[in-house]
């Protein structure tokens, strides 16, 4: 099969900047639908907890495109893993940043890595790079895929009564509280699951504040949504994701402010998330001998 012929410089700028404007237009319509729709909003919220390397702008961007998006990975990285995409697919446009040298060495051709990460090369050559803007670079879920079988990495997660007990200690670690007296609700005496939504939801509110979130009804709706993303990533039923109410608001830049509530959501439940399984690594095996007896962390 003879090959494509390769885009001269003028073709390749031209379809890069087609590619770009079919992605803002994507991630226009997705924040409009962000601001109207709860089914796209917990959508989102789903697909920040689960593509947990991508960027909260990505997630948008996937999810408009991919609602029950799985797994996605560039064309390459599906090669890597014996796969491609499926006849009749279509990629996915996602922001992928632009690499340039710094001016030590700006003789040397940019290079773009995948789904915002740094390219593999610029690394081994060790010369120092510096984002000069973004592309809209082309992914797949694993739904648009054939080729070998491939089971999708799934992070672990501690037992809830060990997220609880986790929870617990950092409450009163970090705001010198007790998080029982502060709920009303006894931590140790409901269900694990209960017991760590209620705690995320607390841990959440100390770091979403009014400054954040000031239009009525914000705060809580953000406070939610992030207890979700957290939920989710830590295996723990979740409450529900409450879509803030930002309809009808401008600005005069150009990201509306729903584009600013949904990073604070899934960068603030990532955060709490990746906080508790990262103290549950050196956690006693509460969950195995059975006691609901408190082990603190020194």
């Amino acid at each position: 099969m003879a090959r494509k012929p390769q885009m001269t410089e003028e073709e390749r700028r031209a379809y890069s900047a087609e590619m770009r404007a079919q992605l803002e237009s994507v991630m226009d319509r997705a924040y409009g639908a962000l601001v109207t729709s709860e089914a796209f909003w917990a959508a989102v919220m789903r697909t920040g907890a689960t593509l947990e390397d991508y960027s909260p702008t990505n997630a948008v961007a996937v999810t408009a495109q991919c609602p029950n998006v799985t797994h996605v990975l560039g064309r390459g990285e599906w090669k890597k893993a014996g796969r491609y995409p499926a006849k009749g697919s279509t990629a996915m446009r996602i922001w992928m940043p632009i690499k340039r040298r710094t001016a030590a060495s700006q003789d040397t051709p940019e290079v773009s890595g995948d789904a915002g990460q740094a390219p593999t090369e610029a690394a081994a050559e060790g010369a120092p790079l510096k984002v000069a803007g973004y592309r809209a670079g082309p992914v797949y879920d694993l739904s648009q895929t054939d080729g070998d079988d491939y089971e999708p990495p799934v992070p672990a997660a501690p037992p809830a009564t060990v997220v609880r007990d986790v929870l617990i200690t950092q409450y009163r670690q970090t705001y010198g509280e007790d998080p029982a007296t502060v709920s009303g609700f006894d931590l140790n005496g409901d269900a694990p699951d209960n017991a760590a939504r209620i705690l995320l939801y607390g841990h959440i509110w100390r770091r979403i504040t009014e400054v954040d979130a000031p239009m009525p009804g914000q705060r809580a709706a953000e406070v939610a949504s992030a207890a979700h993303v957290a939920a989710l990533m830590l295996k723990i039923a979740p409450g529900p994701a409450v879509m803030p109410p930002l309809a009808g608001i401008m600005t005069s830049g150009k990201k509306p402010p729903v584009h600013g509530s949904v990073v604070r959501v899934i960068e603030t439940g990532r955060a709490i998330a990746n906080a508790v399984t990262g103290a549950a690594a050196d956690w006693p095996a509460v969950a195995e001998t059975g006691t609901r007896e408190l082990a603190l962390i020194v």
